[in-house]
């Protein structure tokens, strides 16, 4: 079976990519109540969050702004004191993942340096 070389680092960038992106979890955020005031958590712009709110209701956004009293996204703004839980995606095995993505290209490229250029044919 002959593979086309470009097909093989589609592949290949194809795996990579999976290794780098799927590392990613949901953390839950504490909500600091403190009487009336609620603490702003601990969540930075651009990350996506999935808010539950006290009325039951879930939105997932991601984060455009971190204001004094509430979560802002796309055409999504929620009061601090509104939310019941909070989780926060985030890559923390991104290091792993792409460390991982990177042995993967380099067996591979170290496989296709040694298999040299295949032949047209058995000559049978």
């Amino acid at each position: 079976m002959n593979i086309h070389p470009w097909k093989r680092w589609i592949a290949l960038l194809a795996v990579a990519t999976h290794l780098a992106t799927g590392c990613t979890t949901l953390q839950g955020v504490p909500i600091a109540r403190t009487g009336e005031t609620v603490a702003r958590p601990d969540v930075k712009v651009g990350e996506s969050v999935v808010v539950t709110t006290r009325g039951g209701e879930t939105s997932k956004f991601t984060v455009t702004d971190v204001q004094d009293d509430a979560l802002v996204g796309r055409d999504t703004r929620i009061a601090y004191a509104d939310i019941a839980q909070l989780e926060v995606r985030r890559g923390e095995g991104m290091k792993k993942g792409l460390l991982i993505g990177a042995v993967v290209v380099g067996v591979a490229a170290i496989a296709a340096a040694a298999g040299g250029g295949g032949g047209s044919g058995g000559g049978y």
